[in-house]
């Protein structure tokens, strides 16, 4: 694990945007009762982080983020930046708000919440109805 919150965190942006078996094992930065929420959708428990992964791969055939700023509060990490992508429907996104929260078990180095906030629905990219699926 990193050596500092921010580590863990940017430990899981690399993963998450290398796809493939990198981002298979993600789940390996959360806790086992890590809670993961998002537009239309809570994960809690040794598999959220693997639901979270089954949750958006019918949505986008890729997605990544630039980051704009992070802010750090002891064991807190907060990413601002926008999304870019493609959705499985082919249609390319870009310049799409986010707002990332990252707590992270001071004991163990790994994630222990992740709160995501984003303008997916808001921008068209996906629809209201599927946010919240």
């Amino acid at each position: 694990m990193g050596d500092t919150p921010r580590d863990v965190v940017e430990s899981f942006f690399a993963k998450m945007s290398e796809g493939g078996t990198a981002r298979e094992s993600v789940g390996e930065l959360f806790r086992d009762d890590a809670t993961i929420s998002l537009p239309g959708a809570t994960f809690s428990g040794s598999s959220a982080a693997n639901d979270f992964l089954q949750f958006l791969a019918p949505r986008y055939e890729w997605a990544d983020k630039s980051f704009d700023r992070w802010i750090e509060t002891g064991n807190e990490v907060i990413s601002i930046g926008t999304l870019y992508g493609e959705t499985n429907a082919g249609t390319e996104f870009a310049d799409v708000r986010y707002i990332d929260v990252y707590t992270i078990d001071p004991d163990t180095g790994l994630i222990a919440r992740l709160d995501i906030w984003n303008d997916l629905a808001v921008d068209g990219v996906v629809s209201v109805a599927e946010a919240g699926q």
